[in-house]
């Protein structure tokens, strides 16, 4: 767990000193996605719909942010705002890339607001989130890790 907020903190302040540096508005394109996640191992309390909706502004010195669209495994409508880099694997796994991400979750309240690291009451939580992905052309598809719950399988195009 604290390897987990370090790499977050590291992230997020990596993110603002690049973002700083220059205009955080200016993107190279924005990525609209939307995908399903699945459990590692089920539960009678999953009654959420499994899908989300998401747009991420992708710069091109590779850095990103984005904000994410979801009903939660609980049916509770959730939001997840993050900043980002992602790693192009060109020359070894052409069209290949890694992504790490690193914001805020909202949305996971009572009666399962324990159901995320470090959730206020409120429902707001920290998030960390890699992935890994395939992209040619406009389209793409990625993986992402979501901590010990389950994987998210996300399609997306440049707008």
């Amino acid at each position: 767990m604290r390897n987990t907020r370090l790499l977050a903190s590291l992230l997020v302040l990596g993110s603002a000193q690049a973002l700083a540096e220059e205009k955080w508005y200016e993107y190279e394109h924005l990525y609209l996605q939307g995908g399903t996640f699945i459990h590692f191992s089920s539960s009678d309390d999953h009654s959420g719909s499994n899908l989300l909706i998401g747009l991420e502004a992708q710069k091109s010195n590779n850095w990103l942010y984005g904000l994410a669209l979801f009903d939660n495994s609980f049916g509770q409508f959730s939001q997840y705002a993050y900043v980002g880099k992602s790693w192009d694997f060109s020359g070894k796994l052409e069209n290949f890339h890694a992504k790490l991400t690193a914001g805020i979750i909202h949305g996971y309240r009572e009666p399962w607001d324990d159901k995320i690291p470090l959730n206020s009451k409120n429902g707001w939580a920290p998030g960390l989130v890699p992935s890994f992905g395939y992209k040619k052309g406009q389209f793409g598809i990625d993986i992402m890790l979501l901590g010990n719950s389950g994987l998210l399988f996300t399609m997306g195009t440049n707008l």
